[in-house]
């Protein structure tokens, strides 16, 4: 079991992939600051992978164990279920349209990969951070009253659990807050009976919500790392949430971030869940013998299906814009834009970079271009790079006369909508509109 206890007369220094992970992170973050537009495209996958290491070395330099180097086997697991489970929100996500995401590569296998390599660190990053705030000593004398766990409490947490999972599905504009929370009163009765030491109702029977309470504090601070990092990231997701989109931090808004608290109390009891197949083993208990053979196995090759089931799934209903070329661009003349590939102005935030550098007779000069070309190409370049719209939507604009971002800041959100359902294929959704709307608003 992994330790919360430090001997204070062992003196640890910082492990070697911590002072690595740092070093990433400070550059990552630099380089995002700088604009450096290829960090900015795979930013969360540096932040998020140098933040866990950098907290697991800390942990280990703390306590002398942790979950990379004293059960790597664990951090696999939940690395690899990690993905699984975030796919279970996405697949939430498909009904209540909350998220959405922008500027995705176009598909490859190495943007695939890093693409799950982003949802593989929403475990590690939870308990990693639960586990540092252990050695800490955060609450690590928490006491309460004991509570007394009848099979009638067991079984009215069930049904308000699964009540809350059909309200959300059936009134998802209203009841959309009970995502983050409705598996924990669904599940972790079942941990309960089946795995009483990863359950949070058995810990408070005993009078220790210690564990409750670290995982709250660590999903508060994952959730603001997230938003944070998200926020700097070229390829992300935004929020269009009914009735709290006029007003975000970052790009959530603000009421958004209490469900990050209850949403890391959800992944310690569907992991453990998952860990009643494993006959009681764990990232805390990681001397268990494990869930047979055959049902690993056949458990993974299931995750592995309904993983690329519901990727395939985020592609078609969850990502709204992928990364554009100039190319793509309504409105760039098409001797344009060989001469832009070759002065290295591929895309449309290198492009804009250049014109804000260089001004538009520069880069005409530059490329041999006209100024008049220029310009149309910065008015296509700005209304697609606006918050993710993508050149798909940028086309769709054009040919109903929106050519500029000011052009778009000028237009009544319902019949843009109306009007633009009529043009495209896969028009956005009304909140969508009304947000990119608001965006050019503010830019002009």
């Amino acid at each position: 079991m992994l330790s919360v206890k430090r001997n204070p007369a062992d003196a640890r220094s910082l492990p070697w992939y911590g002072w690595v992970a740092l070093a990433i992170l400070l550059t990552t973050e630099s380089g995002a600051l700088l604009d450096v537009f290829w960090i900015r495209r795979y930013f969360y996958q540096f932040a998020w992978c140098s933040y866990i290491l950098i907290v697991d070395a800390l942990t280990w330099r703390r306590s002398g164990q942790s979950l990379l180097r004293t059960a790597p086997r664990e951090f696999t697991f939940l690395a690899f279920w990690s993905i699984s489970l975030w796919c279970v929100f996405e697949v939430i996500n498909f009904r209540l349209r909350n998220w959405a995401y922008i500027n995705v590569p176009t598909p490859s296998f190495f943007d695939f990969c890093l693409g799950l390599l982003a949802f593989a660190t929403v475990l590690p990053g939870v308990f990693e951070t639960e586990a540092l705030l252990a050695v800490c000593g955060v609450w690590s004398r928490g006491r309460c009253r004991p509570l007394r766990i009848s099979h009638a409490v067991l079984l009215g947490s069930i049904a308000l659990g699964a009540a809350m999972l059909v309200a959300l599905l059936v009134v998802p504009r209203v009841a959309f807050p009970l995502t983050w929370g409705f598996a924990v009163f669904l599940c972790d009765p079942i941990c309960y009976r089946w795995n009483r030491s990863g359950s949070l109702l058995a810990q408070w029977e005993a009078g220790d919500p210690s564990k409750f309470l670290r995982l709250l504090v660590a999903g508060l601070i994952c959730g603001g790392l997230w938003e944070f990092w998200n926020y700097w990231a070229y390829t992300k997701w935004l929020y269009t949430v009914p009735g709290l989109d006029q007003l975000k931090w970052f790009e959530m808004p603000p009421l958004g971030f209490l469900g990050f608290p209850p949403f890391a109390v959800e992944c310690y009891v569907l992991v453990n869940c998952l860990n009643i197949f494993r006959r009681g083993r764990g990232w805390e208990h990681p001397q268990g013998t494990g869930a047979p053979k055959i049902i690993a196995l056949a458990s993974v090759l299931f995750a592995l299906i309904f993983n690329f089931a519901v990727y395939a799934g985020i592609s078609r209903w969850a990502v709204i814009s992928t990364a554009p070329a100039m190319a793509d661009l309504a409105g760039v003349a098409a001797d344009l834009v060989p001469k832009l590939e070759q002065a290295g102005l591929s895309t449309p935030p290198e492009f804009l970079k250049a014109i804000t550098r260089r001004g538009i007779g520069a880069v005409a000069h530059e490329t041999g271009a006209t100024e008049q070309d220029v310009e149309q190409a910065v008015a296509a370049a700005r209304l697609a790079d606006l918050d993710g719209l993508g050149a798909d939507n940028q086309r769709a604009l054009w040919s109903l006369g929106i050519r500029s971002v000011s052009a778009l800041a000028a237009r009544d959100p319902d019949a843009l909508f109306l009007d633009w359902q009529r043009a495209a294929e896969w028009p956005p959704s009304e909140a969508l509109v009304r947000l990119w709307i608001r965006a050019a608003r503010r830019s002009t």
